[in-house]
């Protein structure tokens, strides 16, 4: 059985790609400061990468976003 890919939650992925747009960066600019290459950023943009937690809030601090758990 081919077990399915983890990727970030969609709607996270809008929110960076909202955030990024806001801010007249372009992906280019958000991977430099990110310290990574463009392509694993637009990778993340598309939903298709499965970034480490260090790697996300790195992109995050970019764009002036944050993470928050909540109890279910």
């Amino acid at each position: 059985m081919k077990t399915k890919k983890e990727t970030l939650d969609p709607q996270m992925v809008s929110q960076m790609r909202e955030a990024r747009e806001q801010k007249k960066m372009t992906q280019e600019e958000v991977a430099k400061k990110a310290g990574m290459t463009v392509t694993f950023y637009a990778m993340m943009e598309r939903g298709e990468a499965n970034p480490s937690v260090a790697k996300l809030n790195k992109v995050l601090q970019v764009l002036g976003l944050k993470i928050l758990i909540k109890k279910a």
